[in-house]
């Protein structure tokens, strides 16, 4: 005689199949998520080091300032493998954040989203380099382990790193510059450093995000020139507004 399974059983084997099937649709979901961004993330080569970055335009790359200062010839390594370069770079003054110019087209632009809609324990999705193009866009992942972090202060002072978020997803020298995704492949933040592979460090893409469009502005000036030397205007008010946050 057979006998029936209790209550408690049954409760068990339910929460069981609800966990297995959540597992699999997040997995399910990293993976989408995953083939759908990496065609947007770089590899960045300079004279003397390696980075990562990602397109947010047509001719935008964004990474870390340390990976561009001082730079005027960089590599530019596609997802598909296919190479270009660039000679110019913008830095923000503030943070660690550098933006390249890529006079060919590029496409595979990513989105960006708010480090201000993310909780503490969500999963966090990185795409780099560590160590170079040998590890070529590398996908780890991990979880978003704390928010505010302010190293502008000590040996770290001038980094740029007043505005951090803390992640326990593993990077490595190369993954600098590289993007910090959320499950909805939204770009939340970039790689700028660390402590150790546990515990690293990303400006969150919030500070600069809205200003892409005046950084294309300024990459596109010199394509134009004026007719009349410019007047020196004396209003406050105007030279302030001509004071850029980048350089």
């Amino acid at each position: 005689m057979c006998k029936r399974p209790s209550l408690i059983s049954l409760l068990v084997t339910i929460v069981i199949a609800a966990l297995i099937v959540g597992y699999t649709l997040t997995a399910s979901t990293v993976v989408k998520m995953v083939s759908m961004v990496k065609p947007g993330v770089v590899h960045v080569k300079c004279t003397s080091w390696q980075g990562s970055g990602f397109i947010v335009s047509e001719h935008l790359i964004v990474t870390a300032r340390h990976v561009v200062e001082g730079v005027e010839d960089f590599e530019i390594t596609l997802d598909d493998g296919n190479k270009v370069n660039a000679t110019r770079a913008i830095s923000s003054k503030d943070y660690d954040i550098g933006f390249i110019w890529v006079d060919e087209p590029m496409s595979a632009s990513l989105k960006f989203g708010s480090i201000t809609e993310c909780q503490l324990g969500e999963t966090l999705i990185a795409i780099g380099s560590p160590f170079g193009i040998t590890n070529f866009n590398s996908v780890t992942q991990g979880i978003l382990s704390a928010v505010q972090r302010d190293f502008d202060s000590g040996y770290t002072a001038g980094w740029g790193w007043s505005t951090l978020f803390q992640t326990d997803t593993n990077g490595e020298g190369g993954n600098s510059g590289c993007p910090l995704f959320n499950v909805k492949g939204e770009v939340i933040g970039v790689l700028v450093g660390g402590m150790s592979n546990g515990i690293i460090y990303c400006v969150p893409s919030d500070v600069f995000a809205k200003d892409l469009d005046m950084i294309e502005l300024m990459f596109r000036q010199d394509e134009y020139y004026s007719e009349v030397k410019p007047e020196v205007i004396d209003d406050p008010y105007y030279n302030e507004a001509m004071d850029s946050e980048y350089y």
